[in-house]
C-alpha cells in the first residue's frame, strides 16, 4: 500500500540535497511567488520546512505521519512528514492544498499568501 510512496520519497532526497533545494527556493528571485514543484516539497525535512514557511499554524499526529498545517484566511497547506529510515529524519512524502487553494491559480495565490505570512 505505502511502498511506492516510500520509495518515491526515499529517491527524492538522494537525487538532490534537500538543503540545496531550500537554497534554490529561498534565493531564486524569479520563483518567489511560484508554487514549488512536488519534487521540491517532497523530501523536505522539518527544519527545511521551517526555513521555507516558518512555524506551522497547527501540528498533529496521524500515525505514521506528523502533519504540519499552514493557514491563511483563504487557504491551507498540509505537509505530511514520515520517518526516513535512511537518514533518521522526518521528511515530507505528501502535501495538499485545501480550502480555496484547489485549482492551479488559487494554489498559486495560496502559496504567495503563505510565504507572505512568513514574512518572505
Amino acid at each position: 500500500m505505502t511502498g511506492p510512496k516510500s520509495k518515491e520519497g526515499a529517491a527524492g532526497p538522494e537525487s538532490s540535497s534537500p538543503s540545496s533545494d531550500m537554497a534554490a527556493l529561498s534565493t531564486s528571485p524569479g520563483r518567489q511567488g511560484e508554487i514549488p514543484s512536488q519534487p521540491e516539497l517532497i523530501g523536505l525535512d522539518q527544519s527545511g520546512a521551517m526555513r521555507l514557511l516558518g512555524p506551522p499554524t497547527e501540528k498533529s499526529d496521524e500515525p505514521p505521519a506528523t502533519v504540519w498545517r499552514y493557514k491563511t484566511a483563504s487557504c491551507e497547506l498540509d505537509l505530511f512528514f514520515y520517518l526516513d529510515l535512511r537518514s533518521g529524519r522526518m521528511r515530507t512524502l505528501h502535501f495538499s492544498f485545501k480550502g480555496e487553494g484547489t485549482d492551479v491559480a488559487r494554489r498559486q495565490e495560496c502559496w504567495r499568501s503563505l510565504v507572505a505570512a512568513r514574512g518572505g
